[in-house]
């Protein structure tokens, strides 16, 4: 990242300044010094930026979530619908031709009356197999329907899980950066009052001396180096 060229730009400035003789102070360039901390500051809005690009990508990851968990349950509504529809026809073809054939064998005579209520059995039993079909439809509708809305929430969840571990890295990032800065800065300028006083022996401050200073520059420096 930029920010963190900068950061190292102002170690390299720190390590490699005139020292100060019988002294572990040194002299550094006051204003190139702001200016690095200044260019620092002015590229951390990129990065609040990149928080906001985030947020609007989790609006864009649930809203095809959503539309997705529409499009597989009105693909199952439809899939029902025609599950139903296909036995309902089927069932009624069966009554009609059942109706059919049990007025005809009535019409054959008194003769004929055992076979055909043997065949009106049959297909007594015929339409009890229709109904059977009928409910086996509506029961594989309603788990088709069900899983469909199970699987809509779990993309969701998902989707909300991502984004918050991208919301809650990106956080840290910016935070760890700013605790830097803040910390570079303040003693950038305790340095600057030190000069000012006119104080022989000390002089300007050496970052390199604070371990948590130098510690914060080289390990961002080290960050940056990976992360680039």
């Amino acid at each position: 990242m930029e920010v963190y060229e900068r950061l190292d730009d102002l170690v390299d400035l720190v390590e490699g300044a005139r020292g100060v003789p019988l002294s572990d102070s040194c002299v550094i360039n006051r204003t190139i010094a702001l200016e690095l901390l200044e260019a620092v500051r002015a590229l951390m809005p990129a990065s609040l930026r990149d928080a906001a690009t985030i947020l609007a990508d989790r609006d864009d990851v649930l809203e095809d979530a959503a539309r997705e968990a529409e499009s597989r349950i009105a693909a199952a509504q439809d899939e029902a619908d025609a599950t139903l529809s296909r036995a309902e026809n089927e069932a009624a073809a069966m009554l009609s031709q059942a109706q059919a054939d049990i007025e005809q064998h009535l019409a054959q005579g008194q003769s004929d009356a055992a076979r055909t209520v043997d065949r009106a059995r049959a297909e007594a039993e015929r339409l009890v197999a229709a109904d059977t079909i009928r409910l086996e439809a509506e029961r594989q509708a309603k788990a088709v329907r069900e899983q469909a809305a199970s699987d809509a929430a779990r993309v969701r969840a998902e989707a909300d899980i991502y984004v918050d571990k991208r919301l809650a890295n990106l956080e840290d990032t910016l935070r760890a950066a700013l605790d830097q800065i803040g910390r570079g800065r303040r003693r950038a300028n305790a340095g600057t009052s030190q000069q000012a006083t006119g104080d022989s022996r000390d002089g300007v401050y050496d970052f390199t001396q604070d371990p948590e200073v130098a510690g914060d520059l080289v390990g961002g420096r080290r960050r940056g180096n990976r992360q680039a």
